[in-house]
């Protein structure tokens, strides 16, 4: 129990780097392909903001979840809902961060269980 909550708590935090580090590269990326952000509508900065906040608030839950299909229907419902708030003013960000955020929290279940199966074992030998 101790080493799934760990895994999961040290893979999540991870996915949250990433996703501020990926945020940031697909900023500057954008930016040298198409020039400065334009802002329509909620101010980009912010939306993104509350954007990162619900993907940790997500990680956190997904972190303390137990293995099951929960987890799964929980990172979609992240993307999907990242792509509703996004999609009328923001198209580009919209793909670009539910893809990110659902993507990065599915790899951050995986990493996390594949880490505690490999910590038990390890400890048990």
């Amino acid at each position: 129990m101790k080493i799934r909550l760990m895994a999961g708590l040290g893979a999540h935090a991870l996915g949250c780097l990433l996703f501020i580090a990926l945020s940031w590269l697909g900023f500057f990326l954008y930016t040298q392909l198409f020039g400065s952000l334009g802002s329509r509508g909620v101010a980009g900065g912010l939306a993104l903001l509350l954007v990162f906040y619900v993907y940790a608030g997500t990680n956190l839950l997904l972190a303390l979840l137990p293995p099951g299909r929960m987890k799964a229907l929980l990172c979609g419902l992240l993307g999907a809902a990242v792509l509703a708030y996004l999609l009328p003013q923001h198209p580009l960000r919209a793909i670009y961060f539910s893809v990110l955020s659902g993507g990065l929290s599915w790899l951050a279940v995986l990493a996390s269980a594949r880490l505690s199966v490999h910590l038990s074992e390890r400890l048990r030998s």
